[in-house]
């Protein structure tokens, strides 16, 4: 069984925002890049349009978690003013104090059932 969790969250952007989106991402990517060790990847993705995003993170384990929320969240109500999130959706086992973190603002939690991930040191 692995300890790694990933999470996808979908944003809309508001209309004539996404400029301002994109600089808070940039500023989240550079904070998450900087200091968080146990980040294996950190994505954004646009519609053609560019008024929904969705960001894709694969965490070492559940305390990646909770050190990234400790990070990024002082700029989490700067993005919700430009994107609220309309979807959250963890995958993995997670202890339980990252289990209640993510709960907390509105997660949907996925049990990690079987499979395998490439290169996964577990």
């Amino acid at each position: 069984m692995t300890k790694q969790v990933q999470y996808t969250s979908e944003f809309t952007i508001i209309d004539g925002k996404i400029e301002e989106f994109k600089r808070i991402m940039h500023s989240i990517i550079q904070s998450v890049e900087k200091n968080e060790r146990d980040i294996n990847a950190y994505q954004v993705y646009l519609n053609a349009e560019e008024n929904k995003a969705f960001i894709v993170e694969w965490f070492k384990n559940s305390e990646a978690i909770l050190i990234h929320l400790a990070n990024v969240g002082p700029l989490f109500p700067q993005l919700l003013a430009v994107a609220p999130v309309i979807r959250l959706e963890v995958f993995g086992n997670l202890t339980k104090e990252a289990e209640d973190a993510l709960r907390s603002i509105g997660a949907k939690i996925f049990k990690y059932h079987e499979g395998f991930i490439r290169g996964d040191a577990q």
